[in-house]
């Protein structure tokens, strides 16, 4: 038995790491296919025959596949005018053959066993006439002409010269590496003789055949524009969609054939004329038309006289035209063209078959039943040995190699439960990864059940997902489809149906099909902290896992498998509606009585109190507070009575309170969940937009934002808890997420989830579901499907209802600001109208820059130590302030719904802001300048280490100054009711509504700070009830937005977003002019300075140090430092994780173990490590000379994490999603194109600043420039 199989070279056997070069057990007999009878009636019969013995100077080479070419039949069948191959000794035709060597002679120097070799047309050549020494040695006159004067590719094991071996590349499977030895590479060098130029027109009569499909894909890649001349709509398709043919010509169907060459080629007619159908030889010439200097390139080799070129001289020398002759190609042609296939422009369009069915396939060809090449399958069919593993020919595919092509099996071999079971890493691998269309079931029943492939490196793999093994019952009926043009039916079912590549071919990767050989996106083991997700990868999992649970669920039990899996999202968003609602009601309750126990609390007086009691609930039912004797004051309880004494210890226990309740709030932060700081929208605007932060939806962040913003509401600091509970309600959804594992385990699903669990969030913050779901989808999605809108609809009103069901202030209200109108408004009112909204433009504009102004501050030069004495002090300050003004001393909530509330609903006018006259001149001036202190308490709080929102700090600030601008011109109105404005108001009937002003002013100044637009119309229309006080609120909000992106380009939370240095790229931003008009290349992160990993020369050791060495969060894979053609990416997660499992249970493999990113055909996978299920081989890449614009287009729409930037498959450069937000973001600060930050990167320069804190923030640094994971 051979020490490494020599079928096992795709991949299966093998070991470059082995010190000694590998043997193999060579028979003393092989199979072959003998021609009998040579002459008209000739056929192939398989007869054992000795395996020949090799001299000093040759190679013996394992046979896998051989090319069956017309040259072959014409061979056999004696009618070249050439000697008959009996005259030779010649048993065996055939011309090119792909295999293994398997033994080399004493005399060999370069040629290793194991390597890839080809057996060419020409066997050898004396190596010393002029025509050897140039580059026609096919030439020669004592050349060999293989499967003629010596015996040809027919047979399992050949000799051949050292020096004229040609051997194959990596990359390139036996099944297309054996036409290429004669066909391909003869109809390159003769495209190439002919001297075309790219544009030029090249025509190909019988383009359908095997030669002719080579021929023009091969044109079509050297910048030709081939027309194809064949018949039937089989090898039209073939032509058109396969080889990428220009114009197809029916000669069947069309009358006149030359005429219509003619006419597609200008007008004018071919460039040239490659002529592989011998029939067309007689009117070849007609196809030049009127063209200067056409050719006629002869390919094809006919019966000896049967065909002729009628040649005039005149016209040859009037359009000096040509004709010309191709044999076969010099070795240096066959390597240009193997490198064609290599880079995977030419593709192998042939019908398998096997050795036993060796004479059916020559028949078929000589009767030109065939479409496409004909290639004859000689692997494992070796008599040496039954124990020879069938893993596949020894094709030596690499990673980077073709995708699969239409490469057909046909084959009736017994064998193939064996080829399929035999995989040696089949028995203890678990499953991974598969991006194959589903195998379709056999008839007989309704679902098959699938195998499973498994990998040695998943064990502890996070993320799985089933891999469907090719149906041994699909193959079986295309096996057994024998019809007359049974390959053509068969290749073109492939080209109709592509993503059923894997059920329909055989895999020219590996006869196995082994899945992760086939070219993906790699497997995964989840993502790291501070990462950005794949979003590709992640919806391309889950419709693998939704085909699979749906072909593999039948009947009853599968239909309710189906409904149960369909139900999960329902189930999570029910559940996160529900949790989202009690805990808003929970909030409201804790934070009301907190907030009332600053300024007194209840006991049982006249029997009903009860401390836990707010004063609202302590005093129900009492119209006015001095008539509820269950609530004190804390100037009464402690029983001081004068109003100078209770009003500083008032005072006093309003200050301490408002401090103990904020400091609270920051320690818990501090010491539990750190992520529960601020309003949290920002980070979930990155997180929806594919960014990981791990814990920030945890339950502990659940736990104390809930109670942090309880304490934060009631120190009475101007904040909100309306954006916190959208982080609220984004935290239940991600903790009952854990509970579906189908959900969690894919990030995009789970962010779809988080995007309709946000709607949750506004609903009930503001009792407005509608306004939730627009908010979402305006504001907060990054990814928002009809699905999710529907989704986020369910969610919101499930949260509405549950707050409802809870009637936190039992008045029926969802919010305490809820108010209703009674009246109109008049055409007058535009004016102050829009006078609101650019007041709320300015407020928005102004507060962004003066807090992101204070943050920075903060950061760099921060005056107060610590985040909790910070906190304290701007407690103290507030609270200061807040008591003595009336209007701050309110909670923001309840002042809201004063400003808002018409006069007539309010039953307590607390506030003084109903009076009439005059007196209504000091309320005003209080009101603005409550408004401008609280644009500055405001700018100093949000961005404390406390649970904060700007909303209803904003809304309250907005309420104010609108509430001003509304008592001023109903004072106008009422002192001049005669003024030509006031025509319109009725007498004895209140005109302005101050209020309305309030509502308005409002949703300026939320429109200013959030530029949101369309959320907040319905948001403060279902607030008031009032379909009427629409189109106010869109002219005010509209105005303010304008206003702001003057002042600020951005709104606040993407302020935060930019200022915390997360990389959030906004694919709604179609403001194009801040990108660089530039080429990538300026802008990417050139191959000199990145850090690549090279395919081969790895052991564990090595690569373990690498990632110890460079804290990159990815690595490009190319083959060689000199080619650095592009194999695929590699992340440092899935890297870490692979070498790690190697190293442990069950492989345990030693440090030293070699690793490698390619095939190698000569590894063994029990003692090295194949790295390529894990690397990306499939990156998403441009031309390094595409522009940056393109660039960031790509990553904003895809969602991309990073692009490879390549030339003709070099790799030139990488940008990374930080890299371009980088650049955009250093544009944006500079004024400038931002290049120079983006080339001058060094470092410890900015990309390397933590995500999500100081510089020194370790989990969030990296270089950036490698990727974000």
């Amino acid at each position: 038995m051979a020490t490494n199989d020599v079928n096992g070279s795709n991949g299966s056997s093998g070991s470059n790491a082995a010190p000694s070069e590998p043997t193999f057990d060579i028979p003393k007999q092989c199979k072959a296919g003998v021609v009998v009878n040579e002459g008209p009636d000739f056929h192939v019969e398989v007869q054992m025959v000795p395996v020949p013995e090799i001299k000093p100077h040759e190679v013996l080479i394992k046979i896998n596949a051989t090319g069956i070419c017309h040259s072959d039949v014409h061979f056999m069948l004696n009618d070249l005018a050439l000697p008959s191959m009996s005259t030779f000794g010649t048993r065996c035709a055939g011309h090119e053959g792909a295999g293994v060597i398997v033994k080399v002679g004493d005399a060999v120097k370069e040629l290793k066993v194991g390597m890839r070799a080809g057996f060419k047309p020409i066997a050898d050549t004396c190596g010393s006439c002029n025509l050897c020494r140039g580059d026609k040695e096919c030439y020669c006159p004592k050349a060999v002409f293989t499967g003629l004067m010596c015996d040809g590719s027919y047979k399992q094991y050949v000799a051949s010269p050292e020096r004229y071996t040609t051997i194959i590349p990596d990359g390139v499977s036996d099944f297309i590496a054996g036409p290429i030895m004669c066909s391909a590479s003869t109809i390159y060098t003769s495209i190439k003789d002919s001297g075309l130029e790219p544009g030029d027109w090249a025509v190909f009569p019988g383009a359908g055949g095997g030669v002719g499909l080579q021929g023009v894909q091969l044109a079509k890649a050297m910048g030709l524009r081939p027309v194809a001349i064949d018949t039937g709509v089989d090898k039209k398709k073939l032509c058109m969609e396969t080889a990428g043919a220009e114009y197809f010509i029916d000669f069947k169907e069309t009358k006149d054939v030359a005429a219509e060459v003619v006419k597609v080629c200008d007008g004018i007619g071919a460039h040239a004329v490659f002529v592989t159908a011998v029939q067309t030889y007689p009117s070849s010439l007609t196809y030049l038309g009127s063209r200067v200097g056409g050719k006629v390139m002869c390919i094809g080799l006919p019966s000896a006289g049967s065909y002729h070129i009628d040649v005039d001289p005149n016209q040859m020398c009037f359009k000096k035209w040509s004709v010309q002759g191709t044999l076969v190609s010099n070795m240096k042609d066959v390597d240009k063209t193997l490198d064609f296939a290599k880079r995977g422009l030419l593709k192998p369009i042939c019908t398998v078959y096997p050795l036993s069915r060796f004479n059916e396939a020559v028949q078929k060809l000589r009767n030109g039943e065939i479409a496409g090449r004909a290639v004859a399958k000689l692997e494992g069919m070796s008599s040496s040995s039954s124990t020879q593993s069938s893993h596949g020919q020894a094709d030596a595919s690499s990673s980077r190699g073709p995708p699969r092509q239409p490469s057909i099996e046909d084959d009736n071999s017994e064998n193939e439960e064996t080829l399929l079971s035999s995989d040696p890493l089949e028995s203890n691998l678990p499953e991974s990864i598969s991006f194959k269309r589903k195998q379709k079931a056999p008839i007989s029943s309704a679902f098959g059940i699938s195998r499973f492939l498994s990998s040695p490196l998943s064990g502890n793999s996070r993320q799985q997902s089933p891999l469907p093994r090719p149906s041994p019952s699909r193959t079986h009926q295309l096996r057994n489809h024998d019809t007359a043009n049974d390959s053509t039916e068969r290749i073109l079912s492939y080209l109709d149906r592509p993503g059923d590549a894997g059920d329909q071919t055989q895999d020219a990767k590996d006869a196995s099909g082994v899945d992760w050989y086939v070219e993906g996106p790699g497997r995964r083991v989840g993502y790291d902290d501070l990462t950005a997700i794949d979003w590709i990868f992640e919806y391309a999992k889950e419709r693998q896992r939704l085909r699979y649970l749906y072909s593999s669920s039948t009947g009853i039990l599968g239909y309710i498998r189906q409904l149960a899996d369909a139900s999960q999202i329902w189930l999570i968003l029910i559940a996160a509606g529900i949790a989202s609602g009690s805990v808003a009601a929970f909030i409201d309750v804790a934070s009301d009585w907190l907030a009332d126990l600053k300024t007194g609390f209840c006991s049982n007086v006249d029997g009903d109190g009860k401390f836990y009691l707010n004063r609202g609930f302590c005093c129900w039912g009492y119209t006015e507070l001095s008539h509820c004797h269950d609530w004190h004051s804390w100037s009464s309880a402690l029983g001081v009575h004068s109003a100078g004494g209770g009003w500083i210890i008032e005072y006093i226990f309003f200050i301490v309170l408002s401090i103990l309740f904020a400091v609270c709030a920051s320690v818990l932060v501090k010491s539990f969940a750190i992520y529960a700081k601020h309003s949290g929208i920002p980070e979930i605007k990155t997180v929806l937009g594919g960014f990981v932060i791990r814990r920030f939806m945890g339950t502990w962040t659940l736990v104390i934002k809930s109670l942090g913003l309880c304490l934060a509401v009631a120190s009475g600091l101007w904040l909100g808890k309306e954006g916190p509970l959208v982080h609220v309600a984004c935290c239940c959804a991600n903790l009952f997420m854990k509970l579906f594992s189908s959900v969690n385990s894919n990030e995009a699903r789970k962010r779809e989830v988080l995007s309709a669990a946000a709607a949750a969030g506004i609903s009930v913050a503001f009792g407005s579901p509608i306004g939730g779901v627009l908010f979402s989808l305006e504001q907060l999605s990054y990814y928002f499907p009809d699905k999710t809108m529907w989704q986020s609809f369910v969610c919101a009103m499930v949260a509405a209802v549950t707050l409802q069901a809870f009637n936190p202030f039992r008045t029926g209200k969802l919010v305490l600001y809820q108010v209703t109108y009674h009246s109109g408004w008049h055409d007058f009112e535009i004016a102050p109208f829009a006078l609101l909204g650019i007041l709320g433009g300015l407020y928005g504009g102004l507060f962004i820059k003066v807090n992101m102004k204070i943050a920075e501050m903060r950061r760099s030069h921060p005056i107060i130590k610590g985040p909790v004495l910070e906190v304290v002090i701007v407690t103290l300050v507030t609270a200061l302030i807040n008591f003595p003004i009336k209007f701050m001393r309110a909670q923001a909530s309840e002042l809201v719904y004063i400003l808002f509330a018409e006069c007539a609903d309010l039953t307590d006018d607390t506030l003084g802001l109903c009076k009439s006259g005059k007196a209504n001149t000091g309320v005003i001036a209080l009101l603005l300048i409550s408004a401008l202190l609280g644009f500055f308490l405001a700018s100093f709080t949000f961005g404390l280490q406390i649970p904060a929102g700007i909303i209803l700090p904003s809304m309250a600030v907005g309420a104010l100054y609108g509430r001003a601008i509304g008592l001023i011109v109903e004072v106008w109105q009422a002192a001049y009711p005669d003024f030509v404005l006031f025509a319109s108001c009725e007498p004895d009937i209140p005109c302005v509504t101050p209020g309305t002003y309030a509502i308005i002013g409002a949703a300026s100044a939320l429109g200013g700070a959030t530029r949101m637009t369309v959320s907040i119309v319905v948001i403060m229309f279902e607030l008031t009830g009032a379909l009427t006080y629409v189109l106010p609120i869109m002219i005010a909000v509209m105005i303010s937005k304008w206003i702001g992106d003057a002042i600020s380009p951005r709104g606040i939370y993407e302020s935060w977003i930019h200022f915390n240095g997360y990389p959030f790229l906004d694919n709604r931003d179609d403001n194009s002019s801040k990108i660089p008009d530039v080429p990538a290349s300026q802008v990417m992160t050139r191959i000199e300075d990145l850090m690549v990993i090279t395919a081969t020369g790895h052991t564990i050791r090595s690569l373990r140090a690498l990632l110890g060495a460079h804290p990159f969060r990815g690595f490009p894979v190319i083959d060689n430092p000199r080619d650095a053609l592009l194999l695929g990416y590699i992340s440092r997660t899935e890297l870490a994780f692979a070498l790690s499992s190697a190293l442990s249970n069950p492989r345990n493999l030693a440090p030293d173990t070699e690793a490698y990113f390619s095939h190698q055909p000569l590894s063994d996978p029990t003692t090295s490590l194949d790295l390529r299920p894990w690397m990306d081989q499939t990156p998403i890449t441009l031309n390094f000379k595409a522009s940056f614009q393109l660039t960031v287009s790509m990553f904003q729409k895809l969602g991309l994490r990073y692009v490879l930037f390549v030339d003709r498959g070099t790799l030139k450069g990488l940008l990374t999603k930080k890299d371009v937000w980088f650049v955009l973001n250093g544009a944006d600060e500079k004024g400038e194109s931002g290049m120079d930050q983006s080339v001058l990167r060094e470092p410890g320069g900015a990309e390397e600043r933590g995500l999500l804190g100081s510089d020194g923030d370790g989990e969030g640094s990296d270089d950036g420039r490698e990727g974000l994971g």
